[in-house]
């Protein structure tokens, strides 16, 4: 995109304003929408943006002390107390989105924020199921077709438990094993059909399907067959957006297989290297 066509300089002329409400509607479709809804993205930026505008900071040529700068704005929340680390680390991560775009538009020429040092991950936790532990809890859950089926289509292709339970059986192409997913069409592996066939069967076949894949009203029904089957196979409970982030840390995914749009490679690369890098955070600890 050339600098003189009329959105560019729109794009141009609120960095250098800091006008946060008339960028993001200018960058729509850049921003992660699946994971952080635009509102969200507009409150974690508003402070950053507010004290751009009160310095007088040029955001889309920041000067030589930027990092510094924004690393105390971005570690301070609107009410003036202190941010999370992982808050921190997603406002940077956002505004790197940002930058990124407009180097892809030919906006920028250098990203501002190379080389800056980012605050560690937040433990939150317990490191993600080891691999061992997950296989363990596949085979507690066998029994049960339907949680088991559930459970290796988040294993093996990154389901969101959303897109589980909106699962139509119109959605499969079942001559080339394909799945329609919200951004994506994923073509399933072997393991992942082998799994789905009891539940096909008790459909009525290929020919007979209909309805939802998955009888769960709710997440809360998966979720409570999924804490039996941890208890059972003797493996820490694991939530469904746990297990989804276990496929990501050791799955090599492309897109379609992990259901992101084909193009959108920058989200996949984002949410893998969150998995692995926090698992290896919380593991070295």
């Amino acid at each position: 995109m050339h600098p003189s066509d009329e959105r560019s300089q729109k794009i141009i002329r609120a960095l250098q304003t800091a006008d946060l409400d008339a960028l993001i509607p200018l960058l729509a479709g850049q921003w992660p929408a699946a994971t952080i809804p635009t509102t969200q993205v507009h409150s974690l930026l508003r402070h950053i943006f507010a004290q751009a505008r009160q310095d007088a900071l040029n955001l889309l040529h920041p000067p030589h002390d930027f990092h510094a700068w924004l690393l105390q704005h971005a570690s301070t929340n609107v009410n003036a107390a202190p941010a999370k680390s992982n808050t921190i680390r997603l406002r940077l991560s956002l505004l790197s989105t940002l930058y990124t775009a407009l180097q892809d538009q030919g906006l920028l020429l250098v990203h501002p924020l190379r080389g800056l040092q980012r605050p560690p991950n937040e433990r939150t936790g317990a490191p993600l199921l080891p691999r061992a532990d997950l296989e363990r809890l596949h085979r507690q859950a066998a029994s049960d077709a339907t949680l088991h089926a559930a459970l290796v289509l988040i294993d093996q292709h990154a389901y969101r438990v959303r897109d589980l339970l909106a699962l139509q059986w119109a959605d499969f192409d079942f001559a080339t094993g394909s799945a329609l997913r919200p951004h994506a069409v994923t073509r399933l592996n072997d393991t992942a059909l082998k799994a789905l066939q009891p539940l096909l069967t008790a459909a009525g076949g290929e020919l007979y399907a209909r309805g939802r894949v998955f009888p769960y009203k709710q997440e809360r029904d998966l979720r409570a067959a999924l804490f039996r089957a941890c208890k059972a196979a003797n493996v820490p409970y694991t939530p469904p957006g746990e297990l989804r982030r276990i496929s990501l840390r050791d799955y090599l995914h492309t897109p379609q297989s992990a259901g992101f749009s084909a193009d959108d490679t920058r989200r996949l690369e984002q949410a893998t290297a969150l998995a692995q890098g926090l698992a290896s955070a919380l593991q070295n600890d």
